[in-house]
């Protein structure tokens, strides 16, 4: 064995580097939010309407059966 195995063997030169960078950003906007909420609401109220139209549908064939 060489000195330079020796000094290899018995010395080891070990270098870690990390470097993380984690950047989350979280960016609103209040147009896309009220667009959203506006179709929420629409679909809501659709089926809203449209329930109460198959339920007087519905009322206005009894009511012509027990006539």
């Amino acid at each position: 064995m060489n000195s330079k195995e020796k000094n290899s063997q018995s010395t080891t030169k070990n270098k870690n580097d990390i470097n993380i960078n984690n950047n989350f950003s979280l960016s609103i906007n209040f147009g896309d939010s009220l667009n959203l909420l506006a179709l929420i609401a629409g679909i809501f109220i659709i089926k809203r309407i449209s329930k109460q139209y198959k339920i007087n549908k519905k009322w206005l064939k009894e009511n012509k059966r027990n006539e």
